[in-house]
């Protein structure tokens, strides 16, 4: 009988155990490689992460703009001017490094009135998530106070041996009051990988009406004016 228990009980525990270690996050390349190695080249088309639950980001192939897949669809920005760039809508693109979630299940995070940055909204999740170790996909849908995104735009033809070279071209945007999503991965496990060496969180931000989408570089916001919503 008391074998029959611990038999049982380890049964448990592994079961409890692949139940943490479940994650519907998966990733394609890896940034260093980009950014050391000069590995522009697509590693994955969003046409096949069509599905309504699947988000995803990442740069374009060849480092010619940012890509967000929101709900399924597929966008892209690539810089115009110091001042302006376009948002596109298409059916695929490829991607040098992507992190995407095909089955995400997000559940809405009771967060405090408070002021946030980039920075700590990236400890909020880390230390809700203290006892997790692996990828989670974040959603904040609002209005935000202060925001800066960038897009890449490498020079056609050039070749890339470190972060300076690959970030030539890079044009950043400010935005102030405007109300969108962002998207993020965090990871404490994937530095170099899909978040930069000094965080734990990737994310880009898309506006309501489309016409505003990058990587997020700098973001002001009170969470008064929006939502939290987390997927592992």
């Amino acid at each position: 009988m008391r074998f029959f228990f611990f038999v049982s009980f380890s049964l448990l525990l592994l079961s409890c155990n692949n139940v943490r270690r479940s994650t519907s996050i998966e990733v394609v390349g890896k940034m260093s490689d980009v950014m050391w190695k000069g590995d522009l080249s697509g590693k994955i088309s969003t046409d096949s992460l069509s599905d309504t639950n699947t988000y995803g980001l990442g740069p374009m192939e060849y480092l010619s703009g940012e890509v967000l897949l929101f709900e399924g669809q597929t966008f892209i920005s690539k810089v115009t001017d110091s001042v302006t760039h376009q948002v596109t809508r298409t059916n695929a693109v490829k991607a040098p490094f992507f992190v995407y979630s095909k089955h995400s299940d997000l559940m809405d995070i009771p967060v405090a009135p408070s002021g946030f940055s980039l920075k700590s909204t990236e400890h909020l999740i880390d230390s809700i998530y203290a006892d997790y170790d692996y990828p989670l996909l974040v959603r904040i849908d609002g209005v935000f106070q202060d925001l800066t995104v960038h897009s890449v735009n490498l020079p056609e033809g050039s070749l890339v041996s470190s972060p300076d070279q690959a970030h030539e071209g890079l044009t950043q945007y400010e935005y102030k009051n405007i109300s969108g999503s962002i998207i993020g991965f965090f990871s404490r496990n994937h530095k170099s990988i899909f978040t930069h060496h000094d965080s734990y969180f990737h994310a880009h931000f898309i506006s309501d009406d489309r016409s505003v989408m990058g990587h997020l570089d700098s973001v002001s916001f009170n969470s008064k004016a929006a939502t939290f919503k987390v997927s592992k």
